[in-house]
């Protein structure tokens, strides 16, 4: 159950949004009871990372996730860009998406912090299933790009000493008995301390290359979204338990641009890589989210199994934002998210999400919208 698999004949037992157990022959005394005999239940689909429901859309204002007054931000905390209504105009649950980790976007060094929520709810207090669990970073020419009529940085080395110093200031800060409090350097000394990740988008061999050297320097947990270019630096990853959040090849010909070896990447992830799969989410407004499962096909082209391509939507995916106590996998104590199917959609186009359940409720079921 650990891997996001459910057990043929086994039941789930939800107690309002909480799974109570799972097992053989459990009694439902009261509720809805779902029948899914002949069908593949799994745990609810954990987008990695994804902006909607901070881009100010219905404000018609837009990026609200993108703070650009300096290109270091961590501070910045993606709550207070959230809007309910925005959340509410998707469809995340026909894809099977049930959680995500809310984020800032591509334009700062260090963006901000991410947030967990669920894709459906009442009102925002019941969505956010957990605040600040991650600081997202950038390493990319999208920060070039935001940043070229600003000053700096303009250049990858620039990027690289602005992340050191702002590093090694948090590790002064850390060691000082008597100091003025920096909401800043606060947050870059839980990422020191690993008590949380950072999850730093780099799309080139060359821009992980220098993610991977500040990542050792300063012993950072670190997870490298995007990674389109990480075959290079795939030993060094490994050896230091970093996890790799694929992005999806097939937005704006990422795959194109900065290919991979998929069938190399399923062969490491086999040795012990830690791999998820996600979409562009932070990147602004994707395609529709139905495009984690064309990632999803592609990994199954390369050789990948279906429940192997399951676990990197789900456990893996909650792991890497360190959220895997309450999502990822259908067991006692967690987020009553699941999904029903007719097979495994991750393996053919014919296989598809019957229904989508979101902390106990139903939010998707094909032929209606309940």
């Amino acid at each position: 159950m650990g891997h996001g698999r459910y057990e043929a004949g086994w039941d789930v037992l939800c107690d309002g949004p909480v799974i109570r157990a799972v097992g053989p022959n459990l009694i439902c005394e009261q509720g809805e009871v779902v029948e899914a005999a002949g069908r593949n239940v799994y745990p609810g689909i954990v987008l990695g990372l994804c902006a909607v429901g901070a881009m100010a859309f219905s404000e018609m204002g837009g990026w609200d996730t993108n703070e650009t007054s300096s290109p270091l931000v961590p501070q910045m905390d993606v709550r207070d860009s959230f809007d309910l209504r925005e959340l509410k105009l998707q469809r995340f649950a026909r894809a099977g998406i049930t959680s995500y980790g809310l984020s800032p976007g591509t334009k700062a060094l260090l963006a901000g912090q991410v947030s967990l929520i669920h894709t459906d709810g009442d009102h925002t207090a019941d969505v956010f299933l957990a605040d600040r669990i991650a600081l997202k970073g950038n390493y990319t020419a999208a920060v070039k790009s935001a940043f070229k009529d600003k000053g700096t940085p303009q250049t990858r080395m620039a990027m690289y000493q602005m992340l050191d110093e702002a590093f090694r200031a948090a590790q002064e800060y850390s060691g000082k008995t008597e100091k003025e409090y920096d909401a800043g350097k606060e947050i870059l000394c839980r990422v020191l301390q690993r008590e949380i990740p950072l999850i730093i988008a780099a799309n080139s061999a060359l821009e992980i290359e220098s993610v991977v050297r500040l990542g050792k320097k300063y012993s950072l947990r670190l997870v490298i979204s995007g990674a389109f270019g990480v075959e290079s630096m795939i030993a060094d990853i490994m050896q230091q338990g970093w996890h790799v959040m694929l992005g999806a090849g097939t937005n704006m010909m990422s795959a194109l641009k900065n290919r991979t070896d998929l069938t190399k990447l399923v062969e490491w992830y086999r040795r012990g890589l830690k791999l998820s799969i996600s979409c562009s989410g932070d990147e602004g407004y994707v395609y529709g989210y139905e495009q984690i499962w064309w990632t999803a096909t592609q990994m199954s082209a390369a050789g990948a199994t279906g429940e192997e391509i399951m676990d990197m939507m789900t456990c893996n995916a909650a792991r890497a934002l360190g959220v895997d106590a309450l999502v990822g996998s259908l067991e006692a104590g967690k987020q009553a998210d699941v999904i029903i199917c007719c097979g495994n959609p991750a393996v053919r186009f014919d296989n598809y999400i019957d229904q989508t359940v979101v902390a106990g409720k139903t939010t998707f079921r094909r032929g209606e919208e309940a």
